[in-house]
């Protein structure tokens, strides 16, 4: 594996939830030594448990998860639906992207584009774009509650604010998809999200292929409302039975 070594930590746990360190060790091609110190460190900052013998990524459903864990896990994944998605946006486009990790591996594509309007409400992506796009490309901050975990601005504040521009693609992810709809976490986020599918005149939705048949609390739009849904591999086939257009 060409990842960082707690890059495959999280990446393995990321599929299978909970694993056995005799297990963990021989993936990985490591020492117990070695495992061990991995583990403390990714336990001290929150991102997994330890118990005897083995190692739990506790991920509570309707939890938002934290960007520090989203952005260590799926890299490869994130960074192919990005190049996807790339293909729809262009120079002179207005785009809204919204703070998900996913989305935001699309960061090196929109630095690219010439004459640009680029509204998010994440904080980091707001942080970075500045420092890539062109000179020429304006980047905009949604007001309204900044959220710890997802690193976001979310709220009714914004939304006369995002009235005033004129949105042609919207790039959403989401926390789970299923044949009912897609789901958020947070409720705020679920809102937010919704509103701005009905101002943009179109939206793509970028899931890898972890997300597919998890259901939150929390639908904010059923599937026919995407112009298409980006992932990284081929969704089953009751997914693919719908007049729905997905890109892998």
């Amino acid at each position: 594996m060409d990842e960082p070594r707690r890059e495959q930590i999280l990446s393995l746990l990321a599929i299978h939830k909970k694993m056995d360190n005799v297990v963990l060790r021989e993936l990985l091609f490591c020492s117990t030594s070695t495992l061990r110190r991995e583990l403390i460190s990714l336990e001290k900052e929150g991102l997994i448990r330890r118990y005897r013998g083995g190692v739990v990524l506790e991920v509570e459903r309707n939890h938002v998860i934290s960007t520090r864990y989203r952005e260590n896990v799926m890299i490869k994944e994130k960074e192919y639906i990005a190049e996807i998605a790339s293909t729809f946006i262009g120079p002179g486009m207005s785009l809204f992207i919204d703070s998900s990790s996913t989305v935001k591996a699309l960061l090196p594509y929109l630095s690219t584009l010439s004459n640009s309007v680029i509204i998010t409400n994440g904080l980091r992506a707001a942080y970075e774009l500045l420092h890539i796009c062109q000179s020429d490309t304006k980047v905009y901050m949604v007001g309204g509650e900044a959220i710890k975990d997802a690193e976001s601005v979310v709220g009714d504040y914004g939304n006369e604010f995002l009235h005033l521009f004129h949105i042609d693609l919207c790039l959403l992810s989401s926390t789970g998809i299923d044949l009912e709809g897609i789901y958020e976490a947070n409720f705020a986020q679920a809102l937010f999200k919704k509103k701005l599918m009905t101002l943009a005149e179109k939206s793509l939705l970028l899931v890898d292929h972890t997300k597919f048949g998890k259901k939150h609390a929390y639908r904010f739009s059923d599937l026919h409302s995407f112009e298409s849904i980006i992932t990284n591999e081929e969704p089953e086939k009751s997914y693919l039975s719908l007049n729905i257009e997905f890109l892998y």
